[in-house]
């Protein structure tokens, strides 16, 4: 049996280390939802998603566009869809739910890949826990939910399966990938690259890998030349955001072949022109290395897997992408750390395969503590400091804000201040502040200092206004909270 008593005995270690960071991970994840520290752009975008195809209708994207336009136009992301069933049972919780139990998933995908290659207990639950410690995860985890998350968190069981050499599940696993977001097909095709020079000896292997390595990439190219412009408003993909490399997609191919020493230059520099940025990559290349990037030298396969990943990441005209933050790195938790104690499970002198897993793991510790204080690039260190009691509040009654919002009927239309539309989102329609249109409801707090887009004077602004038009009444307006209520 599955659930036998010699299972349990077997994967209680992986399954103790798992429930530990479960803990940390929900209070990381679920008091930042609480404390209105998830957004409009993207949580409440996604979660209005998954209630339009929970209920059979396209997404429109009203809460962040003006204009009506088929979400799909933006990212690709069919997951939405196959998670919207899961709506009916967690509404608002249900993308964030997903998230961690993925993540949960592809430590077990870690485990599962080096207890079957190397047989070593000791290695395989170090590796887990260095997944788990790794700091793309707590990043990601700490702001909001995205689909290439929960994509990266499937890649350990690719290396299972194509260990185990189970190519219709590998198959399987890949095409679910693919679907995730564009641009995962095309790091699909670089993982399949890499697992090819792994296996470059087996025939067979390299023969299957070619041909899924091929089809990852058709999928990249027609998703975002083909389908995704002919659902965009613009008549074109656009999330191409490449200056530095070309003004879109083969211009950029081109200019990296004619001039990769340009190129290979960009990934490291700061190519913005704003002095403030000059250490953003390096910070991030320094906390890649020493949580295991170092190792992935001594096994350059696993470096190939990481392509599409920097490029993507540092080549992009937005200093966030470059940087430690959001959910911009977890696509490297999977390779490093699979490329670091798959070479260490090969290691001959079993004093340094003794010692190199503890101190990956120490670096990986070391990365993510730092992650929550004094980075080169700022961002809200209280989204990730479940050690500290800042990370449990946000300055103003927040029970009584969420009180408040069972004052607004689950069928209304609401457009609401960003940090507080993902609480409001899973309904028919909700536009995030300043997109007023054909809102029955205003929902806004004068002590909550996230108004984006818009200033927080222009925010004060269009409360002020709105009452003054005589064309909404106030149901609260206080300093926690204001819920304004448009007249017949």
């Amino acid at each position: 049996m599955l659930l036998s008593k010699e299972y349990f005995t077997k994967m209680k270690w992986p399954w103790y280390l798992s429930l530990l960071f479960l803990s940390f991970y929900s209070l990381e994840v679920f008091f930042n939802h609480y404390c209105f520290r998830t957004f409009a752009l993207d949580l409440g975008v996604f979660t209005n998603a998954l209630y339009d195809y929970a209920h059979l209708q396209w997404n429109d994207a009203t809460v962040f566009k003006y204009t009506p336009e088929n979400l799909l136009s933006d990212h690709f992301d069919l997951y939405l869809i196959v998670f919207s069933p899961l709506s009916y049972l967690f509404g608002q919780y249900t993308l964030l739910i997903v998230q961690i139990t993925s993540v949960i998933i592809g430590a077990f995908g870690v485990y599962a890949y080096l207890q079957t290659k190397f047989n070593n207990q000791r290695l395989s639950l170090l590796g887990m826990l260095n997944f788990y410690l790794f700091f793309g995860i707590w990043a990601a985890l700490s702001f909001d939910y995205h689909s290439n998350v929960v994509a990266a968190m499937l890649a350990p069981w690719l290396f299972y399966f194509n260990e185990k050499k189970s190519f219709l599940k590998f198959g399987l696993l890949l095409v679910f990938m693919i679907i995730a977001k564009e641009t995962i097909s095309l790091w699909c095709f670089f993982i399949c690259l890499g697992l090819l020079i792994e296996h470059r000896k087996d025939r067979r292997n390299m023969a299957i890998l070619s041909g899924f390595s091929i089809t990852s990439l058709a999928y990249f190219l027609l998703t975002i030349k083909l389908i995704m412009p002919a659902l965009a408003l613009s008549g074109q993909y656009d999330h191409f955001k490449y200056a530095v490399i070309g003004h879109n997609i083969n211009s950029a191919f081109v200019n990296i072949v004619s001039h990769p020493f340009d190129a290979f230059r960009n990934l490291f520099i700061n190519h913005s022109g704003e002095p403030g940025l000059d250490w953003v990559k390096t910070e991030f290349y320094g906390m890649a290395l020493v949580s295991g990037l170092y190792l992935l030298f001594f096994r350059p396969a696993f470096l190939v897997m990481l392509i599409s990943p920097i490029c993507i990441k540092m080549f992009n005209d937005d200093p966030t992408k470059w940087s430690i933050d959001c959910h911009y790195s977890v696509e490297f938790a999977s390779i490093i750390t699979i490329g670091a104690f798959t070479f260490i499970g090969s290691l001959k002198q079993s004093r340094l395969k003794l010692m190199l897993p503890l101190f990956v793991c120490i670096g990986s510790l070391f990365a993510t503590y730092k992650l929550t204080d004094h980075n080169i690039y700022y961002h809200d260190y209280n989204r990730m400091k479940i050690y500290h009691s800042q990370h449990y509040n946000r300055g103003y009654d927040l029970k009584e804000v969420h009180k408040a919002f069972a004052l607004i009927p689950d069928t209304a239309i609401v457009c609401a201040q960003s940090p507080m539309l993902p609480h409001l989102a899973y309904r028919n329609n909700c536009y995030q502040i300043p997109f007023v249109k054909n809102a029955e409801y205003i929902v806004g707090s004068k002590s909550e200092p996230t108004c984006y887009p818009i200033s927080e004077q222009e925010f004060r602004q269009l409360l002020r206004d709105s009452l003054a038009t005589k064309r909404w009444n106030a149901l609260v307006n206080d300093t926690n909270i204001t819920i304004l209520k448009r007249l017949k």
